[in-house]
């Protein structure tokens, strides 16, 4: 594994940290790569819950800006062919995913903590895009989050003045889950982690699925009765089923 991350079992939550502090967590392309492999791993797609955060007092500034050559390298192939699966990767991923962010989430580090299924952040943490005083195009799927979660006038606006949103501002309009303050952060991320890793993870991975897309009523309603047909009959759901009748608190093994 890359020197840039570290896989920690805290419980039953693995967490990946990003361990560049020196750069504010910004990532060299070779990196971001190995965070893609990372991804792909048994060990993480197989986690009760992961929790993606930062080394330091930033979460990820993006791409390690010393190596960009806008006129030297291919933008197309670098956004399309190595970042974007990555991201993709990430939103896609069976394990239940939170971010936990302090500091700065920008570009790469946006894309990073909007594509895990819940965001938590310090209330002085930093979203936004910083395109604008660079002349680039917003990427990482930053439109996408943007647009989906705070509408296309709040997206726009975003974009071009670069106003930037601390972490109450981002929980306050609804583009994070939740902002607490700095030093209640790890604590609060890893209260979240632990609950959602101590409960049904066949179950969850059947939601995450479902909140996939963008999906008719009639759809939703056909995954769900066919998720559940194939949920009841596995050992979660047949311990849930026990533990209410039995009037105590369920141990759910994630199978």
């Amino acid at each position: 594994m890359s020197d840039a991350f570290r896989l920690l079992d805290e419980g039953a939550v693995l967490v990946l940290e990003i361990d560049r502090p020196q750069t504010k967590n910004s990532l060299k392309l070779v990196e971001m790569d190995a965070l893609g492999e990372i991804l792909a791993s048994a060990r993480v797609r197989n986690a009760r819950c992961l929790v993606i955060r930062g080394g330091g007092t930033s979460f990820c500034s993006g791409r390690d800006v010393r190596e960009i050559d806008p006129r030297g390298e291919d933008a197309y192939e670098i956004l399309r062919g190595r970042i974007g699966p990555i991201l993709q990767r990430l939103y896609a991923l069976p394990a239940p995913t939170l971010a936990s962010v302090r500091g700065p989430a920008l570009g790469f580090g946006l894309g990073l903590a909007l594509a895990c299924d819940m965001t938590i952040a310090a209330e002085d943490a930093v979203f936004g895009s910083p395109f604008r005083r660079i002349g680039a195009v917003l990427d990482s799927g930053g439109h996408y989050f943007f647009q989906r979660r705070l509408g296309r006038h709040r997206a726009a606006e975003l974009v071009f003045t670069g106003r930037m949103l601390s972490g109450a501002e981002a929980a306050g309009l609804g583009l994070i889950n939740e902002a607490v303050p700095a030093d209640a952060l790890a604590l609060r991320t890893m209260e979240l982690a632990a609950l959602i890793a101590s409960g049904p993870t066949a179950a969850f991975r059947a939601t995450k699925e479902i909140l996939s897309g963008e999906r008719s009523l009639d759809e939703v309603l056909e995954l769900e009765a066919r998720y559940q047909k194939d949920v009841t009959r596995g050992p979660d759901a047949q311990e849930g089923l026990a533990a209410f009748r039995e009037r105590r608190s369920p141990v759910f093994r994630g199978t």
